[in-house]
């Protein structure tokens, strides 16, 4: 695949897929006989998997360390499934403060829906409508 293609498979501007890889965040990418990158499939499910830590909130610095370790091999995979799962444990609880905020923007709709449209929020800190 083209920059072009990948940029608007992801939804990610050429820009920012050049200065992840300028910072080794992907891989140095392969180049066609014009000079112009040319993405394999291993390229697509690497970029994918970044996102998707990027997206639930680790860092560049983590997951350039990650990357550090994964070129290590077969010696670093104790540590990096470690990562990992520390990762997911920060996800799940992302989940959880979600579902509660989920929770309260649904109980304000059954106020909206029990007071017939009136703004009514409960403020929790003083218990006391209206604030």
């Amino acid at each position: 695949m083209t920059i072009d293609e990948v940029s608007k498979h992801f939804r990610i501007s050429k820009s920012k897929l050049r200065y992840y890889e300028k910072n080794g965040v992907i891989k140095e990418i392969t180049r066609d006989s014009n000079g112009n990158r040319a993405y394999t499939n291993n390229d697509l499910v690497w970029i994918d998997f970044f996102l998707n830590l990027k997206e639930t909130g680790m860092s560049l610095k983590e997951i350039v360390y990650y990357i550090g370790l994964k070129k290590g091999g077969e010696k670093t995979v104790v540590e990096r499934k470690k990562i990992l799962l520390n990762h997911v444990d920060i996800i799940q609880e992302k989940i959880e403060e979600l579902n509660l905020i989920k929770e309260e923007v649904l109980e304000q709709v059954k106020r909206y829906e029990d007071e017939e449209g009136n703004c009514i929020i409960k403020c929790k800190i003083y218990e006391e409508e209206g604030c």
